[in-house]
C-alpha cells in the first residue's frame, strides 16, 4: 500500500507551488534570513534555495493548547467547519470569524480540502494576521467530509497561512500528514480527551515516524583527493557529482562533473587567448595529481541535504520545492548515504 498521503501530499503541493515560486525573488523557497513565527513560536528559515526546513522541534509546538478542542459537537462538515474557525478565531487576536471563514470557502471553490485517511486539512489564506496559525478539532464519532476513499473524518486541523508563508504551510502540512495518516496515531489522537493529552499523543506519534535509514552508502572523497581519483569515481559510479567529507565524515561540499568540465574549458580557453595550444583534457591531465581542494572546483551549496530520521513525506516536499534529483542524507553533519527523488517516489507508492 502507498503511505498513507502521497496523493494527498501531491495535492497540496499543486495547490501552493505557484505561491511558492512567484512571491519569492529567484524562486528561492524563502529568502534568505527571513524569520517567521508559528503559533507563537520563533522559527528561522534556511539561508539558500531549497533549504526550506523547519527546525527540530516537537510538532506539538506549532499548536497552542487553546487551539485544540477535543470532541467537537458538530454532525456536519459545515458545522464542524464553522466549529474549528470559531477556536481559531477565539485564539487569534485581529482575526474575525466572517473574514475566515468566508477565506476558506473562498478556498474550497478551488478544489476539495487535502485529506489523509481519517483526517481533514483545510487552510485559508488571509494577510489579516502576519503569523502562520494551526488550530485542531477532533471528531471521534466521524463526520462526512466527502473524502475520496468515503472515510469519516476525525480529525480536522484549520492552517490559516498568510501568503508569505506558503512553503512553511506546505511543510507542515506534510508533517501532519506523515502522523495521522497512520491508523494507530490516529486512535491515540483521537482517544484524547483533554488537549494536554492530545499533545502529548502527537509527540508520541512522532517519535515513530519511519525515517531513511535504509538509504544506501554513498562513495565520498575530502579535499585531499587527487583530481583524477575523483574522476574514476564518478566514471566508474557513472554519477555526475560525489560528496566532499572532512576526516571526520561531516559533509563539506560537492564535486560535480560540469564543475570539473568548466575547469578544463575555461584553462583551456586561457591558454589559447594567450596564444599557447591548452586543450581541455590536456588542462584535466595536467591537473590530475592536484588535491581537488586546490582547484577551486568544490560547491557549498546547491544540494540538497535531509536528516536520516526526516519522514518521507517531508522529504518528498523538500525534494520537489528545490526541484532536485536527490540529496545526501546526514547524522547530524555526518554524511550516511544518499537518495534520489525516484526512490522516495518509489517508497512513498509501496515499493520496498
Amino acid at each position: 500500500m502507498p503511505e498513507a498521503g502521497v496523493v494527498t501530499l501531491f495535492g497540496a503541493l499543486r495547490d501552493v507551488r505557484a505561491d511558492v515560486y512567484l512571491e519569492q525573488p529567484g524562486n528561492m523557497i524563502l529568502r534568505c534570513g527571513l524569520r517567521v513565527r508559528t503559533a507563537g513560536i520563533a522559527l528561522k528559515a534556511g539561508g539558500r534555495a531549497g533549504k526550506m526546513s523547519l527546525p527540530s522541534m516537537k510538532i506539538s509546538s506549532l499548536i497552542e493548547q487553546r487551539m485544540v478542542k477535543c470532541g467537537l459537537s458538530a454532525t456536519t462538515k459545515e458545522e464542524a467547519l464553522d466549529e474549528i474557525v470559531r477556536v481559531m478565531v477565539e485564539g487569534t487576536p485581529g482575526l474575525s470569524f466572517r473574514e475566515l471563514r468566508s477565506a476558506l470557502s473562498d478556498r474550497e471553490k478551488l478544489g476539495p480540502f487535502s485529506m489523509v485517511k481519517g483526517s481533514a486539512f483545510p487552510h485559508a489564506r488571509t494577510e489579516k494576521i502576519s503569523d502562520f496559525r494551526v488550530a485542531l478539532g477532533t471528531a471521534p464519532g466521524g463526520l462526512d467530509f466527502k473524502a475520496p476513499d468515503g472515510t469519516p473524518v476525525r480529525v480536522i486541523v484549520l492552517f490559516a497561512v498568510p501568503k508569505k508563508h506558503s512553503s512553511l504551510y506546505l511543510q507542515t502540512l506534510a508533517r501532519f500528514i506523515s502522523l495521522f495518516g497512520r491508523e494507530h496515531n490516529l486512535e491515540e489522537i483521537v482517544r484524547a480527551k483533554e488537549p494536554k493529552e492530545l499533545l502529548a499523543a502527537i509527540d508520541a506519534a512522532a517519535l515513530r515516524l519511519p525515517g531513511v535509514s535504509w538509504a544506501p552508502p554513498v562513495s565520498s572523497v575530502t579535499r585531499d583527493t587527487p583530481l583524477s581519483e575523483v574522476i574514476d569515481i564518478m566514471s566508474s559510479g557513472n554519477v555526475e557529482a560525489v560528496p566532499v567529507v572532512d576526516a571526520e565524515g561531516n559533509l563539506v561540499g560537492e564535486l560535480a562533473t560540469s564543475t570539473l568540465l568548466r575547469l578544463g574549458v575555461g584553462s583551456a580557453g586561457v591558454e589559447k587567448a594567450s596564444g599557447g595550444m591548452g586543450a581541455p583534457d590536456g588542462v584535466i591531465r595536467a591537473h590530475a595529481s592536484c588535491p581537488v581542494g586546490e582547484l577551486g572546483v568544490i560547491s557549498t551549496n546547491g544540494y540538497s541535504t535531509v536528516q536520516e530520521d526526516e519522514p518521507l513525506v517531508e522529504i518528498a516536499v523538500k525534494l520537489s520545492c528545490a526541484g532536485a534529483r536527490g540529496a545526501y542524507v546526514l547524522r547530524g553533519r555526518k554524511l550516511v548515504g544518499a537518495i534520489t527523488a525516484g526512490e522516495v517516489l518509489r517508497r512513498l507508492s509501496g515499493g520496498q
